[in-house]
């Protein structure tokens, strides 16, 4: 019992477990320099110019997160794109100087994620949030809201059927409730255990 509620917490805070691996989530070639690679991780951006042999790090002034998505302008080959689950950063010098472009909009949209990102040929942007979609016609000065719902709904009494049986419930409640319920566990081995104690304690001066 034990056991499980503590591999439960770490799960839920790896950083518990000291420093993390470094993993590799998105590459890209530079289109004007073939030998010119950057490669997206957990940590951050790096570069190679000879073909992924070496790698450097790119000096960025904001996190973006974990990189999720590298991407050059078709409209522009010296414009790239790097898509973190924090931010969105964009470089007119193929990935040299970065830049934070930020996404309000009118409607004042709110997310905790930045999923995925596509540069049409049209010079639009499309970041797909944990909330919704966010559509840039202008290469990021001005961002509007995109509707994604299919038109399809359930009753309230269905989706949380669903979500009980699925047990979507969980990643809905957060790891908050998670690590409640994890730290109630121990709680409750530890207090059957005194309460087992104290019962052995009394028996002892009943029979003394």
């Amino acid at each position: 019992m034990i056991f499980t509620v503590v591999t439960g917490v770490l799960l839920q805070y790896p950083q518990l477990l000291g420093p993390a691996t470094e993993i590799t989530t998105a590459v890209v070639i530079d289109p004007q320099q073939a030998t010119h690679w950057m490669r997206g991780s957990n940590f951050g951006l790096h570069h190679s110019f000879d073909h992924g042999l070496t790698w450097q790090e790119a000096p960025l002034m904001w996190s973006p997160g974990s990189i999720r998505r590298l991407v050059f302008s078709p409209a522009n080959p010296s414009q790239v794109f790097a898509l973190g689950t924090d931010a969105l950063l964009v470089s007119e010098d193929s990935g040299r100087i970065w830049e934070l472009l930020e996404m309000r909009t009118s409607e004042e949209q709110t997310w905790e994620q930045l999923i995925d990102l596509s540069v049409e040929d049209d010079a639009s942007l499309l970041v797909l949030t944990d909330t919704g979609l966010l559509r840039s016609p202008d290469l990021g000065q001005t961002w509007f809201a995109q509707n994604l719902n299919s038109g399809n709904s359930q009753s309230s009494a269905a989706t949380l059927v669903h979500n009980l049986h699925t047990g979507h419930w969980l990643e809905i409640a957060g790891p908050w409730s998670i690590t409640a319920t994890a730290v109630g566990g121990v709680l409750l081995v530890f207090s059957g255990f005194s309460l087992l104690m104290i019962k052995r304690k009394n028996g002892r001066k009943q029979n003394a």
